[in-house]
């Protein structure tokens, strides 16, 4: 129902990078200690990929009539690997934890404020259609 409305589309589509980012900083926190580990991020989203439309989701094939064929969304967001031969460890591992971790509260406060927004379009939709007017 409410993917229907842009705003609620391009908040959903923010929460989405933000869900995916949080995945790519910690898998960097994780791997922290592995020898030649390069630190991994997401291409930067821009407004103009809020506004896109989302793509087709795609239908698994089932190969027996008693299968289930979910629709799997495409993933849209790309991972870039970071090279900064400056900051590696003896070992070539470049994870900067406190780095990572100061990357990981901004990416958690930027999806608190697009969960926020969208409550409060969601009350004000909500305002607009109540009948009693109360």
């Amino acid at each position: 129902m409410f993917e229907d409305l842009t705003l609620f589309a391009m908040a959903q589509r923010q929460m989405n990078y933000l869900a995916r980012k949080q995945s790519v900083l910690s898998e960097n926190v994780a791997n922290a200690n592995s020898p030649h580990y390069h630190v991994k991020d997401l291409a930067p989203l821009d407004f103009k990929d809020l506004l896109a439309p989302p793509a087709m989701p795609v239908r698994a094939t089932s190969t027996n009539p008693m299968h289930m064929s979910p629709e799997v969304e495409p993933v849209r967001f790309e991972t870039i690997t970071e090279h900064r031969p400056q900051e590696s460890k003896p070992d070539g591992n470049q994870v900067q934890v406190e780095d990572q971790m100061q990357k990981i509260g901004k990416a958690k406060g930027e999806y608190e404020l697009a969960v926020n927004l969208m409550m409060k379009h969601i009350a004000m939709l909500k305002t607009a259609l109540d009948r009693n007017g109360s």
